[in-house]
């Protein structure tokens, strides 16, 4: 255990909700969840220490995922529930990238969408872009049938 380890109580609520969850009373007693909290931030400190050794014999000051698993090498369980963790954290942070990567594309072709549509609006205003029999939408909704204009301003342009 880290003999340099200042009193902390970093992880009370969480103990205290632990010992409640494997059977302990609501409100469990504040040293018992003090001496719980300081045996996980030892054993913390220490697989962190052992880690950061692994790093330095390795020549890196940077601590990388495989110095943890080293350091926890000796125990399958603690190892095997690493992996295990590490491997969900992988597919979760996928999950969420893939996620995120489709909510962008539906919002710009969407955005893309509006685009078109005031697009076409504005054509539809335009008298000379109708067809004879073509529906137009009015403001309220309704949709009213033009005539087509195309025959008349062409032979205005004609007489000129």
């Amino acid at each position: 255990m880290s003999k340099k380890l200042k009193r902390t109580d970093l992880f009370a609520k969480d103990v205290g909700s632990l010992l409640y969850a494997y059977g302990d009373v609501a409100q469990p007693l504040p040293e018992t969840v003090q001496c719980l909290d300081e045996l996980v931030s030892g054993y913390l400190v220490d697989i962190c220490s052992a880690a950061y050794r692994t790093a330095q014999g390795s020549r890196r000051s940077k601590l990388k995922l495989e110095d943890f698993k080293f350091a926890i090498r000796r125990d399958p369980i603690k190892l095997g529930r690493a992996e295990e963790l590490i491997a969900t954290n992988k597919l979760i942070t996928e999950a969420k990238r893939q996620f995120n990567g489709t909510d962008n594309q539906n919002l710009k072709r969407f955005r893309e969408g509006e685009e078109d549509d005031e697009y076409q609006d504005g054509d539809m205003d335009n008298e000379d872009d109708l067809e004879a029999g073509e529906a137009a939408t009015t403001s309220n909704g309704k949709t009213t049938k033009q005539k087509s204009t195309k025959g008349k301003h062409s032979k205005k342009s004609k007489q000129h």
